[in-house]
């Protein structure tokens, strides 16, 4: 799906493992997934000291076809453009950290995250779902797949936005301008209490903007299940 990000569990130390590693496995290896941002609660596994970069070797796919708009106004097929026939080098900055480490950062972060969001509510229950998810997924290692939410934003501001927010998850810097980092990074709509983790659980209508803010703190199941979304079986 495009514009989205990914969490990733994987056993190989990279970021970025659907295109770096071949044994990588989406139905099982991502954690969850949303779209045109970065759940608030996968934010809270990692901190600066996580921020790796890395080149990344993407592939030319000889199957893929492409096209241009015609005369007409219609898409007509063209042949590959040469910059896409082969394999490119392109440099990457995304979140990588163990998974042990990063379970232990989001227990210390759901304070912190109490303090800038004292109005909203609590995110323990919210936090324990999704340590469920990351304990259910293979791999040693979490990373977020974020390239795509990245080219969202306008160039070289992505990059100080994220390193800022991980920093308040610290206590660091002004908490102010952490909160409002962090909901812009996760699209959260805020002035409204958090809803319960149960929200999709439980029955009963929920309000959009609900339904909104809890899939922009934990993200939504890509393939594996998430405690906090109803099975599917």
């Amino acid at each position: 799906m495009p514009n989205s990000s990914y969490l990733c569990a994987t056993d190989l130390r990279s970021l970025y493992p659907s295109t770096t590693d071949k044994g990588f496995d989406p139905s099982k290896g991502v954690v969850a997934f949303d779209v045109r941002c970065v759940p608030l609660l996968w934010l809270a596994m990692f901190r600066p000291a996580d921020l790796l970069t890395q080149t990344i070797t993407v592939e030319a796919d000889p199957d893929a076809t492409y096209y241009t708009f015609g005369p007409d106004g219609d898409f007509v097929e063209i042949e590959t453009p040469p910059e896409e026939a082969e394999d490119q080098n392109v440099e990457a900055t995304a979140l990588l950290a163990p998974r042990d480490r990063a379970l232990a950062q989001l227990d210390a972060a759901v304070p912190v995250l109490g303090r800038l969001f004292a109005a909203e509510g609590p995110l323990e229950e919210h936090a324990a779902m999704l340590r469920r998810a990351v304990a259910a997924s293979p791999g040693a290692y979490l990373t977020v797949e974020l390239d795509e939410i990245e080219g969202l934003w306008e160039p070289g501001t992505f990059q100080p936005a994220l390193r800022a927010a991980l920093e308040s998850l610290d206590g660091e810097g002004d908490p102010e301008a952490g909160r409002v980092h962090l909901i812009e990074l996760a699209q959260l709509r805020p002035g409204r209490p958090f809803p319960p983790a149960r929200l999709l659980l439980d029955d009963g209508e929920s309000a959009d903007d609900d339904i909104w803010n809890l899939v922009r703190l934990l993200g939504a199941s890509f393939s594996a299940p998430v405690p906090w979304e109803p099975s599917t079986d």
